[in-house]
């Protein structure tokens, strides 16, 4: 049994809600700035139950890891009379949510290490 498997599987997600949290700050801060668009990161997951790919040579280019987090610009109807589209309301709910996510993650992870310190405790 692999005791650190729990900790494995939310890693990716500890790390989005990481690149969100900056992306979504980014976007806050540039709500004045004329001709900015707003960020969005997105959890790359398609490729993660496809066939591996082989690489036979050096110039070959693998897929990486995945899950992937891509930042993308945000095609939203909401355009200022400075070519903004950023809506400061939606992108601090998004904040909201995001820490929210955060917290569950942490606190899932929490308990498998509290779970791998009450063994190494019990087995004193």
């Amino acid at each position: 049994m692999d005791i650190f498997k729990k900790i494995d599987k939310l890693a990716p997600y500890l790390d989005f809600t990481w690149k969100r949290h900056k992306v979504i700050l980014s976007n806050i801060a540039n709500a004045d700035t004329p001709n900015y668009r707003a960020k969005e990161a997105v959890f790359l997951k398609e490729l993660e139950n496809a066939i591996p790919l082989k690489i036979t040579r050096k110039k070959h280019i693998g897929l990486g890891k995945f899950p992937r987090i891509e930042v993308r610009d945000v095609r939203r109807g909401l355009v200022g009379n400075d070519k903004n589209n950023v809506s400061v309301e939606e992108e601090m709910a998004k904040l909201t949510q995001n820490r929210i996510a955060y917290e569950v993650y942490m606190k899932m992870a929490m308990d498998g290490i509290n779970k791998l310190n009450n063994t190494i405790r019990e087995g004193k």
